[in-house]
């Protein structure tokens, strides 16, 4: 079984709908629409960080560093990066997040960060369950933050 994400113009969504409901095997699961404001998304950040916190998957402070460094890789929706660990901390804050690490934890493990996600490598550690931790925070914000736009989209339609 295969999943396919597609995005649609709103002109066309009708249409589209149709043609899929034409093919026997093909089922679609959910609809909804693209985060169409900078509040939304920021709910759905705040969500994901309250999500891992309650998981306790954010074990040490530098972990904030592995969400920034998904988000500078363009695979958090409605987020283009960060200049600097200090933008990155700033936008959590106001988004009131507290118990936030020091500019210098986050800056001091972004540079030990190689590869694009999934694929990282870190220069500190090669310890398989380390790195698979690190990368699993990244997995799981991303999952959460995924969740959480679903789920506004969902609240979203039950109102229409």
């Amino acid at each position: 079984m295969k999943q396919l994400i597609i995005n649609v113009d709103d002109s066309a969504f009708e249409c589209v709908l149709g043609m899929l409901q034409l093919c026997q095997k093909v089922e679609v699961v959910n609809t909804g629409e693209m985060l169409d404001s900078d509040e939304q998304r920021d709910s759905c950040v705040l969500r994901a960080i309250e999500v891992l916190r309650a998981r306790n998957a954010l074990q040490y402070p530098y972990d904030f560093t592995w969400i920034m460094v998904v988000m500078d890789q363009y695979l958090v929706d409605g987020i283009d990066g960060f200049r600097s660990p200090q933008a990155f901390l700033a936008y959590l804050a106001e988004l009131g997040i507290d118990h936030l690490p020091h500019r210098s934890t986050i800056s001091n493990n972004y540079k030990k960060v190689d590869g694009v996600y999934p694929d990282w490598s870190f220069s500190d550690t090669e310890e398989p369950h380390e790195v698979l931790r690190r990368k699993n925070v990244a997995r799981q914000f991303l999952a959460a933050f995924n969740k959480a736009k679903v789920a506004l989209f969902d609240k979203k339609f039950d109102n229409v």
